[in-house]
């Protein structure tokens, strides 16, 4: 009895993040200090989404990354940057619970991975009308720049502390 117990339960949990996340994620599109840009964001596959005027937001199909994002606005460069997708965190107790089966689920859903849940893509003006406006533009991206670093640092030893706990359970 125990065992069907048991079994039943290893079952339900089979595709935790297709059940708790989803194939669907909403992503934020920011394109710094312009407001007004639109952006198109297209998955390897081909999937497109539409962020009318920025910030704003769309929401896209999971597990067909690298996702390009493209904006657009007069008077600014044209913006673009991929954005590669990651392993969802609840992807994680599969490995530890549901095993190989809910992985295979959750990899066809798409729910084993993500993409950021904040995009935020600098776009330059053409020409600017002063230095001072250059310089507090510059300033204002190297100070993005310098916590997206931060962040992905701290990221990066957030998933080697989640693989360290996997290997040693």
């Amino acid at each position: 009895m125990k065992k069907i117990i048991a079994a039943t339960g290893t079952m339900m949990l089979v595709g935790c993040a297709t059940i708790v996340s989803g194939s669907l994620q909403s992503i934020s599109v920011n394109t710094g200090k312009v407001y007004g840009a639109m952006c198109e964001l297209t998955d390897k596959k081909g999937g497109k989404w539409y962020v009318p005027t920025t910030p704003g937001t769309a929401t896209v199909r999971k597990g067909d990354g690298p996702m390009d994002v493209v904006c657009r606005k007069e008077g600014y460069t044209i913006g673009q940057l991929t954005v590669e997708e990651t392993i969802a965190g609840a992807t994680f107790a599969n490995i530890l619970i549901g095993g190989g089966i809910g992985i295979l689920v959750d990899a066809a859903s798409g729910a084993a991975q993500q993409y950021p849940d904040q995009i935020v893509i600098w776009m330059e003006p053409e020409k600017f009308t002063s230095s001072s406006m250059e310089a507090e533009w510059t300033q204002a991206r190297l100070e993005h720049q310098r916590k997206l670093e931060e962040a992905r640092k701290s990221q990066q030893n957030s998933n080697d502390n989640d693989a360290k706990s996997i290997t040693t359970k």
